[in-house]
């Protein structure tokens, strides 16, 4: 978990449910968040992805462009 918070850039969890519905999330900043910036331990990820399709990846292109964080980041 130390390692993905650390990372200089986003790192993007991404997952295929049984219907081949494609979710993803931003999870290096969701981290710093539960872990209270590593001083807390994180046993898992309350994982809260958005879809994954051209909205949700103009939306996060443009947060990221705007200063703001990826997906439910």
């Amino acid at each position: 978990m130390r390692y993905w918070m650390a990372q200089a850039f986003p790192v993007l969890l991404v997952i295929r449910n049984f219907e081949g519905e494609v979710r993803w999330m931003e999870v290096r900043d969701w981290l710093k968040r539960a872990s209270d910036n590593g001083r807390k331990p994180v046993k898992q990820i309350v994982f809260a992805g958005e879809r994954f399709d051209v909205m949700s990846v103009r939306r996060w292109r443009e947060r990221v462009l705007s200063g703001g964080s990826g997906p439910t980041g």
